[in-house]
């Protein structure tokens, strides 16, 4: 154990081995390992300072210091501001509002298919909506598509 406590003399083994932990931050998913890192950086800190201090208070400091930067972490994570239920990951369908398409099949009982590029979604609609009508997409979110079909809505034979 003494070979280990002599390695302990310098800051600067702290300090390293906190940038590193640091660093491996980028090789993995989270943030965890940053305020782990951090705190190994503060003892350093604490080591420059104090230069004579004992090993198992290096460690004392490394564990509080840890564990404060952990808690800064989830403060300033909660402090961001929680993310709303209307914030979804995906947001394709809500990008499709005011586009018009091409409805692909009749709508019968207010439901119907439009055709968006080279793929069809179901949607809701007039039951006056025949398939080759142009239609409007009015709102759309996880749980359906509405559309309204448009002024000169039908279209041409020639198209």
């Amino acid at each position: 154990m003494d070979g280990l406590q002599e390695l302990f003399v310098s800051p600067w083994y702290w300090l390293i081995g906190g940038l590193i932990i640091a660093g491996l931050e980028l090789l993995a998913a989270g943030v965890f390992l940053l305020w782990i890192g951090l705190g190994a950086m503060i003892v350093g800190l604490v080591l420059m300072l104090m230069p004579g201090l004992p090993f198992a208070a290096q460690l004392l400091v490394f564990a509080l210091s840890m564990l404060g930067s952990i808690g800064l972490g989830f403060y300033i994570q909660r402090r961001s501001g929680p993310v709303s239920a209307e914030q979804e990951v995906n947001q394709e369908l809500a990008g499709m509002v005011g586009c018009r398409c091409e409805a692909a099949t009749d709508f019968a009982a207010g439901r119907g298919r439009i055709r968006v590029g080279d793929t069809t979604y179901g949607a809701l609609g007039d039951d006056a909506i025949r398939a080759g009508d142009i239609v409007e997409i009015v709102s759309a979110d996880a749980h359906a598509i509405a559309v309204e079909r448009t002024q000169g809505a039908q279209r041409q034979a020639s198209q």
